[in-house]
């Protein structure tokens, strides 16, 4: 934090702090992900935003092009949250096939965010413009989830059956259409064990030298 000297009183120097820009970015964010939750992408107002951040709209502006910038920063933080989710190192120090359908399972319960990024993809795919930037983020994101999906594998001493990058996106497909599916659900819609039938199906033995 920054502070800014607001001149002397009364023979003291009384100082106010300026937020710095990724302060203000950090708050702007935070209150995004808060609005975006309660209203979904399209009822969500940059007025409520910047106000619940504590700033004017300018703030905002000043960091985000606008609502759909804000939006897709936001789920660029959530995607990589995920990919740690999952990632959680089970009792054996590495990511087990079980730990990882624990993660997806848990993901998908009452998954509120990936039903507003459902909404504003289902908007964007009416945009070519925005179809493209979704595009982009959804890109990068698969591939870091694929890096790390290819590591930890490794490491568990097995190998992945399929390419890395199809594997990850097997795997955000699979929470992304549990957690519509389960929306109105009394309870969860696939078993534990059904899920990791699939998954086992992603990995296998590495093979040995000849």
């Amino acid at each position: 934090m920054q502070k800014v000297s607001a001149g002397p009183a009364e023979g003291k120097t009384r100082e106010r702090v300026r937020p710095t820009r990724e302060d203000v970015r950090a708050r702007v964010l935070g209150a995004a992900a808060e609005v975006f939750l309660e209203h979904g992408y399209h009822q969500a107002s940059t007025t409520e935003i910047a106000s619940r951040a504590g700033f004017t709209k300018g703030a905002l502006y000043s960091n985000f092009g606008g609502k759909e910038d804000l939006f897709l920063a936001l789920v660029e933080q959530e995607a990589t949250a995920r990919v740690e989710q999952l990632s959680v190192p089970g009792r054996t120090g590495t990511v087990s096939l079980d730990d990882l359908v624990d993660g997806l399972l848990g993901l998908t319960r009452g998954d509120r965010a990936g039903l507003v990024f459902a909404e504003f993809r289902a908007a964007a795919s009416q945009d070519r413009d925005t179809a493209a930037r979704v595009a982009v983020v959804r890109r990068r994101l698969v591939a870091s989830m694929a890096a790390r999906l290819a590591a930890e594998v490794a490491a568990a001493g097995l190998a992945l059956a399929v390419p890395a990058e199809e594997a990850a996106t097997v795997l955000v497909a699979l929470v992304n259409g549990l957690g519509l599916e389960q929306v109105g659900a009394a309870g969860p819609l696939i078993t534990r064990d059904t899920l990791l039938r699939v998954l086992s199906g992603l990995v296998t033995a590495p093979e040995e030298d000849a």
